[in-house]
């Protein structure tokens, strides 16, 4: 039994931690802050996970209670109940982050970026609950069978599901007007949705609708992973139209211009650096020109906020310092 929980834990936590890590490669031009991306998936595994398991039970027990039926009872905290709960107490976290680390949540990607990061924290908790359940019933085989259900046919649906929130904010974030106001409503709507749609179709109780279900699964997933692709080609774009001026100013020289603007470029020239001992330098080069680029865009988008311009002139000084240095 200890070595099933052993097994549970690892097989449910590992392969989310390693997903989560493998979607901060494309934050490539204006980094989030590691330490911010790990208290958000803490934040999914412990507060979201912790909280949703006692409110979906206490609602699941009142159906129950109401309805005296078991099967009723279950089917409609799945459908009804958990899609909002869950989809509530995940959204907080990013909802935290836009409102008190508004100057990190600088685009739809980071959006995207933290929504997936809380999703993948829930889902390391919930797998290892499902998968000692799996081994419970079944030993190995019911925990191999459980482990690839969770971590591989459904390993990115919470991800994807709290990413619709994420996107939400980050409109909220980049606009003005009746956008600012609907667009949060919109992405949490969405997420509650799928989730819903997910849930009601996995209830069913038929292998047919389950595998129906599981390719839709993929399809949003493929859809989200295609959508990340197309913002990391246009955050590339922002930088180009955001940096071009510092060439000018003489605060980036036109080669350092063109591999701050590149993603190949940047990777080319820290592993560079790396190899000749300046890494440090070359990173915080590169990683504060992804910050005054997108300073700049969000001022273009939404106009100066409060100390904005302040963080502009700062970051251009440091850019030009680091640059002569580089």
């Amino acid at each position: 039994m200890f070595m099933g929980v052993l097994l549970s834990i690892f097989l449910g936590v590992a392969p989310m931690a390693l997903y989560a890590l493998a979607l901060t490669w494309f934050d490539r031009y204006e980094k989030e802050p590691p330490l911010l991306l790990f208290g958000v998936f803490m934040w999914g595994a412990i507060v979201a996970a912790g909280s949703a398991l006692i409110i979906n039970t206490v609602f699941d027990l009142g159906l129950m209670f109401a309805t005296g039926s078991e099967a009723l009872a279950s089917i409609g905290t799945a459908v009804f109940v958990a899609p909002l709960v869950e989809e509530t107490v995940k959204g907080l976290a990013v909802f935290g982050v836009f409102l008190y680390f508004r100057h990190e949540f600088d685009s739809t990607l980071d959006g995207i970026l933290y929504g997936s990061m809380v999703g993948f924290g829930f889902a390391a908790a919930e797998n290892v609950n499902y998968i000692f359940s799996g081994f419970s019933e079944g030993g190995l085989a019911g925990l191999a069978f459980t482990t690839f259900i969770r971590a591989i046919v459904i390993a990115f649906l919470h991800a994807t599901l709290t990413s619709f929130t994420g996107i939400g904010l980050a409109a909220a974030r980049l606009n003005q007007g009746w956008v600012r106001w609907v667009a949060p409503f919109l992405g949490y709507l969405t997420a509650i949705f799928a989730h819903g749609f997910h849930n009601a179709l996995a209830s069913t109780g038929s292998l047919l609708i389950c595998f129906l279900g599981s390719v839709i699964d993929w399809l949003g997933f493929f859809g989200m992973l295609a959508f990340i692709l197309y913002l990391v080609w246009r955050e590339g774009q922002i930088m180009r139209e955001h940096l071009r001026e510092e060439v000018g100013l003489g605060h980036l020289s036109e080669a350092q211009y063109r591999t701050a603007c590149s993603v190949f470029g940047q990777m080319a020239a820290r592993w560079g650096a790396l190899a000749g001992g300046r890494w440090r330098l070359t990173a915080q080069l590169y990683d504060k020109c992804g910050e005054l680029a997108f300073k700049k865009y969000q001022r273009k988008r939404v106009g100066a906020e409060a100390g904005s311009e302040a963080q502009i002139a700062q970051l251009r000084g440091e850019i030009a310092t680091l640059s002569a240095r580089a």
